[in-house]
């Protein structure tokens, strides 16, 4: 009998030691989360909104809204007034968060040297054709054609 492979939680087990290595490697910048979306709007400061964002990161508006708050707090990035369209805003990254942005890119080359550690150089070369073809196969999965509608239960109900 084989062992039933779960792919998505062995992933998942995967993006969290990740994603909190290179977590503990950015404390002392003063950022432990929203990396992609971070590096994100460094490469198109200025360029886009939060639902540009959203689009980009294949997240819903709330979670960018989020990020985008994480990212303000900490005086990395700033929304500012779109002159075409007065009831978006632009996101802008600070001097401050321009300059972490090689610190960020140290951090993220430190965690995968870390964890690609016993990996040959043509291994590693492997790993990162599979991950660029599975996330393509997921980038082009198509939307699923069915909503979750959340809502509040009423008390009184």
């Amino acid at each position: 009998m084989s062992k039933t492979k779960i792919y998505g939680y062995e992933m998942a087990r995967m993006s969290e030691v990740y994603l909190s290595t290179l977590s503990s490697l950015m404390k002392p910048h003063g950022l432990e989360r929203g990396f992609a979306p971070m590096i994100y709007l460094c490469e198109h400061s200025g360029q886009v909104t939060q639902n540009d964002l959203a689009h980009a990161m294949k997240i819903d508006k709330v979670a960018a809204m989020r990020k985008v708050d994480y990212l303000s707090k900490r005086d990395l990035v700033v929304r500012s007034q779109d002159h075409s369209d007065k009831r978006c805003h632009k996101l802008e990254v600070t001097p401050k968060g321009m300059a972490l942005l090689p610190k960020l890119k140290t951090a993220i080359e430190q965690t995968n040297d870390i964890l690609l550690e016993g990996f040959t150089e043509e291994e590693k070369l492997f790993f990162t054709k599979c991950m660029d073809k599975l996330n393509t196969t997921i980038y082009n999965l198509p939307e699923p054609k069915f909503v979750v509608k959340a809502f509040k239960r009423n008390p009184k109900s």
